[in-house]
């Protein structure tokens, strides 16, 4: 992660616009506070990509907050396997090409948002052209800066991927929940069942019950009951271990791969009621603090520490 985060600051000196990647099915949990640190007051263009597996409804709270708090930062809503808005990135760069003869972004966010697919539906769209960035399902394919990519011919657009970089800690049990559910985690991390345990409440709190009869779960009712879920989910899809003993994990791993291509239903899991609130608060703010003054503050703390306990030995 540090090192993600040093590879980023080496290159933003000639770098016109960042183009940070969220999740919209987590479009506050997949922000990364780090970011804030390292970008400064960088130019800055927000996408909030699979909105097809979100809950369409959220983007208007979405783009309401943004005209109220950060009108200078525009947003796009995409989805990778359509194209859907790409030509709209491409457009906001294009208009930044003049003074300048061409025009360079970078792409950053945590792992798993889809930045790879960007990149490459970036490129599909505005030179058609086949992938630029490997892809895969599970985090922490793209490992480091790699080189630069054209994405667009007139004016000259290029654009560099970075590694998705993880908070070092969510102290947010709810928060890194949804994270491990939409991929941000490796799922033997997280912990499969404990990620469908989630899924199942988050499914009985929307009234989505459509998983009863998908999965044939007993007397044809909803369940609070995770193991009762998952042994429906065995039987449903065949999931046997020797001696005919249903397997949890294999089921589980099978409910996971459901949500996550929309088949139990679009889910915006982030609460988006109270924005206001989240846009004022320190969350969402840049940081304050200089690198130069975070490193003077870091090294007086450490001071400080050396001092506490040359002290407690002369005790």
């Amino acid at each position: 992660m540090a090192k993600g985060l040093r590879l980023i600051s080496e290159r933003l000196n000639s770098i016109d616009l960042i183009v940070e990647v969220r999740d919209a099915r987590i479009p506050l949990s997949s922000i990364n506070p780090q970011f804030e640190r390292v970008v400064g007051r960088k130019p800055r263009l927000i996408v909030y990509n699979k909105f097809d597996l979100a809950d369409p409804q959220s983007k208007k709270p979405l783009i309401q907050a943004f005209r109220r708090h950060m009108p200078a930062t525009p947003i796009v809503f995409t989805s990778c396997l359509t194209d859907s808005h790409i030509k709209d990135i491409l457009k906001y760069a294009a208009t930044l090409a003049d003074p300048i003869p061409h025009v360079n972004l970078m792409v950053m966010g945590m792992p798993n948002v889809g930045k790879s697919s960007l990149i490459n539906a970036l490129r599909r769209v505005g030179v058609g052209k086949g992938k630029a960035a490997i892809t895969g399902a599970q985090p922490g394919v793209t490992r480091t800066v790699v080189g630069t990519v054209k994405v667009l011919e007139h004016p000259a657009v290029y654009l560099i991927d970075t590694p998705g970089v993880m908070v070092p800690h969510i102290a947010d049990p709810l928060q890194s929940l949804k994270v491990a559910v939409t991929g941000g985690i490796r799922d033997h991390l997280a912990d499969e069942q404990v990620m469908v345990d989630y899924l199942l409440f988050e499914l009985n709190r929307r009234q989505a019950f459509d998983y009863v009869d998908w999965f044939r779960l007993p007397d044809s009712q909803p369940t609070n009951d995770v193991q009762v879920l998952l042994d429906a989910v065995a039987r449903r899809i065949g999931a046997f271990s020797k001696g005919g003993i249903l397997e949890p994990n294999m089921a589980a791993k099978f409910f996971l791969k459901q949500y996550r291509t929309g088949k139990l239903g679009l889910f915006t899991l982030d609460d988006l009621t109270d924005l206001d609130t989240y846009f004022t608060s320190d969350k969402s703010q840049p940081e304050s603090l200089s690198r130069r003054k975070e490193k003077k503050q870091l090294k007086l703390a450490m001071r400080k520490e050396q001092r506490l306990k040359a002290n407690r030995q002369d005790d």
